[in-house]
């Protein structure tokens, strides 16, 4: 698993630390990852690359865990299929993070018929039984956001974990797909961490 640990000497007169979780195949070395680490007082990040996804999906799950247990206090971002195994890392933890973000999040077995792409991760019946339950844990600030337009984007069940968030972490933006735009993210960023 290859993970990044970065301690800046920030402007902030506040601590920002953030831990990030890339989209499948993402990067800590591009993108996204670099912008987090730049504003950041401290940031680690896993990247959800070709070696982290060689490992057993609950492998996969377990790592990114113990980084929500290793500072509840930093606030979590994760991205599209790093978001998927963000969530399923929140069920039956004790601790969860105090701030998540989650953009564009895969959650469960969706189909984009004008793609002809369908989305398959592994557990999506565990995280189901997970949230029937009342097991995955609740950050006590979490943001959900997608794009109306995200082929993955499928309103059921965006609202059902909406619900079980409270009723006001989702965020719908028009005209956005599931790669949300710089400017979007960046403002949704800067009102974590003022």
């Amino acid at each position: 698993m290859k993970t990044r640990d970065v301690t800046t000497s920030g402007s902030n007169s506040r601590s920002t630390k953030i831990l990030y979780v890339t989209g499948r195949g993402g990067s800590l070395d591009k993108g996204l990852a670099v912008y987090l680490a730049s504003i950041a007082n401290e940031f680690e990040g896993v990247a959800v690359d070709v070696p982290f996804l060689r490992q057993a999906p609950m492998d996969q799950v377990t790592a990114i865990q113990q980084k929500l247990m290793a500072d509840p206090a930093r606030i979590v971002i994760a991205n599209s299929y790093g978001a998927y195994l963000t969530l399923q890392a929140l069920v039956d933890l004790d601790n969860p993070p105090q701030q998540m973000l989650l953009l564009a999040p895969v959650l469960g077995m969706v189909s984009a018929k004008d793609r002809m792409y369908i989305s398959r991760p592994p557990f999506t019946k565990r995280l189901r039984s997970a949230f029937d339950e009342n097991r995955v844990a609740r950050p006590s600030s979490i943001l959900i956001v997608v794009g109306d337009q995200d082929p993955l984007f499928n309103h059921d069940q965006f609202d059902e974990i909406n619900a079980y968030f409270g009723g006001r972490a989702l965020s719908v933006f028009p005209g956005e797909g599931h790669s949300l735009s710089r400017d979007i993210i960046r403002t949704l960023v800067s009102s974590l961490t003022q």
